[in-house]
Formats: structure tokens, sequence, C-alpha cells
């Protein structure tokens, strides 16, 4: 049986790991649309991202540079975590 605090380990690793994703994410939109994006407003499952609490104006920005995002987040994140869409 492991102890609590390995529990606490493995949780706090998988948050740190979701935590430098939205980071990525967040750097990459500033740098090439420079549009702030909160890391709180950042979801990322099963290979799409999804933006909540931005404006529309910014959400159509977003729309048009999409494929030149994916393709600087693909590259910066590596075979393991390939991103296929944003919304």
């Amino acid at each position: 049986m492991q102890s609590i605090g390995d529990f606490f380990k493995r949780i706090g690793g998988v948050h740190a790991k979701e935590m430098a994703l939205r980071g990525s994410i967040q750097t990459a939109i500033k740098e090439l649309i420079d549009i702030d994006v909160p890391i709180g407003d950042i979801v990322f499952k099963s290979g799409v991202v999804t933006l909540k609490n931005i404006s529309q104006g910014a959400k159509s920005v977003v729309f048009i540079q999409k494929q030149k995002i994916i393709e600087k987040l693909n590259l910066v994140l590596g075979p393991n975590q390939q991103i296929a869409d944003i919304r």
C-alpha cells in the first residue's frame, strides 16, 4: 500500500504538467497573435484546446490563425502531446 505522500506527489506532478502545457499554449497565442488568454481559461482535453471567456473578436482572430498556432504548438510540444484543434 502506498503512503499518502506518494499519492500527493503523483497528483502534484500531473498538475504541474497540465500547467506547463497551458503555459506553452498561452505563450504561443501571445507570440503569434498578441492576445492574452489567462491560463485558467485554457482547457486541453484529447488533443483539443478550448479557450473560454475570451471576446468574440479574439475568437475570430484565433480562428483565422488557427493552423499557424497549431503548427507552432505541435513543434514546441513534441510528439507526445499533439494538438488537433482549437475551439
